[in-house]
């Protein structure tokens, strides 16, 4: 019983790591997107209100686009280095899988692994909230930009949202029941 909870955990904490990283680089992309639209809006309203003969307004929109590119990537880049500065969040978990592989596992250490995977989820469910909010960010950017209407971009935006926000409640729901039976069982063979 004990060992199936401590292979469960150690899988669900292999798959935790390998979101981190997924998220991780998705948080790079989401930022470096809408740093360089909001820079080139910036650049390019700029450029054409600043110039006066109307020849070199394709110019002035190149440059603008080409610095806002640089803006944007910088801006990814630097997104990225702090959150992998930051670290995983599920150290704690690591090390108690860690401890329980190399010297056993008491029923004692099974009740801290289930609280620790827990914490983990509820960790795991604000991170996908927060995804679900960035993926709406990136589809109305996407279609905005496509489609050149902000309000078809908003609307893709809320739905993408609210589709991922419900995933994410779905599937926190799943853990905690599937905890809640995992801990009342480990009580009961106690």
């Amino acid at each position: 019983m004990l060992s199936g909870m401590v292979r469960d955990a150690d899988e669900y904490y292999n798959q935790l790591r390998r979101r981190h990283v997924s998220e991780t680089r998705l948080d790079a992309a989401v930022v470096s997107l809408i740093v360089w639209f909001a820079s080139f809006v910036v650049l390019g309203v700029g450029a054409i209100t600043m110039i006066h003969p109307p020849a070199p307004v394709f110019e002035y929109l190149l440059a603008s686009f080409l610095v806002a590119i640089v803006i944007g990537v910088a801006a990814g880049i630097a997104t990225y280095v702090i959150r992998r500065r930051r670290g995983f969040k599920f150290a704690e978990l690591g090390a108690l899988l860690n401890k329980m592989k190399q010297s056993g596992a008491s029923a004692e250490d099974g009740l801290h692994l289930m609280d620790s995977m827990h914490k983990a989820a509820l960790v795991a469910r604000k991170r996908r909230l927060d995804s679900a909010f960035e993926y709406g960010i990136v589809a109305f950017a996407v279609v905005s930009l496509i489609g050149l209407n902000a309000g078809s971009g908003a609307l893709a935006g809320v739905i993408v949202y609210l589709y991922f926000r419900y995933e994410a409640h779905r599937e926190y729901e799943k853990e905690g029941s599937r905890y809640e039976d995992s801990k009342k069982e480990l009580l009961l063979n106690l």
